[in-house]
């Protein structure tokens, strides 16, 4: 009994509201409205993309700011240093992030794109493709952490800490794997970054 009455405790339907239950749902409905938005009323999207600030777009970071900032006023500093004395979850992520997931990435990207689709399109553009593809999956994701630890009721000061120290890893270590996953040199990866800026329209 006193084990059920546990399991009945963190029991993930009393610990998530609706909205965080069927968060997943809400964030494919958003991409469809963006993508439906973008295609019948585009001037929206070209409005939205001139608002920006050394390169930085301004309702991006508005809205970025909104989703870490709930999180962020939870965290008591004063237990950070709480962190060191659980140093496993700490590794995990940082092993997945940098270890694991861009390489996985890749290979999936690459069969997809080189493989599977390979007979609808060009070899130029699958390779730019998978150049985009590779930039995400060596980036880890930051303001989403927030928000899932936020709905979940995880540790704040502990995602944070995750959060940090994978941001300055990034510093070091994502230009490496980038140039490393493209082609083991700089010159490919910027040639691979002039074909996706070709990508973008232009906006004059």
């Amino acid at each position: 009994m006193n084990r059920a009455a546990d399991t009945a405790e963190i029991s993930p339907s009393e610990g998530m509201g609706f909205f965080e239950r069927y968060l997943t749902v809400w964030v494919a409905l958003c991409i469809i409205a963006g993508v439906a938005l973008g295609q019948l009323l585009p001037v929206v999207p070209e409005t939205l993309a001139r608002w920006e600030y050394a390169s930085v777009s301004i309702p991006v970071a508005i809205l970025i700011w909104a989703m870490i900032y709930p999180m962020m006023v939870q965290i008591d500093f004063s237990a950070i240093l709480g962190v060191r004395r659980e140093p496993r979850g700490l590794g995990i992520t940082t092993t997945v992030n940098w270890l694991i997931k861009p390489f996985t990435m890749f290979a999936i990207a690459w069969f997809f794109l080189m493989v599977v689709f390979a007979p609808w399109i060009p070899e130029d553009l699958g390779r730019e493709y998978l150049a985009g593809a590779i930039l995400l999956g060596a980036a880890p994701c930051t303001a989403m952490v927030f928000v899932w630890s936020y709905l979940t009721r995880g540790d704040a000061a502990y995602t944070l800490v995750q959060v940090a120290v994978n941001d300055i890893i990034m510093l070091f270590a994502f230009a490496p794997i980038v140039v490393l996953l493209l082609g083991s040199t700089a010159e490919a990866l910027c040639r691979s970054a002039r074909r996706l800026v070709l990508l973008v329209p232009s906006r004059q």
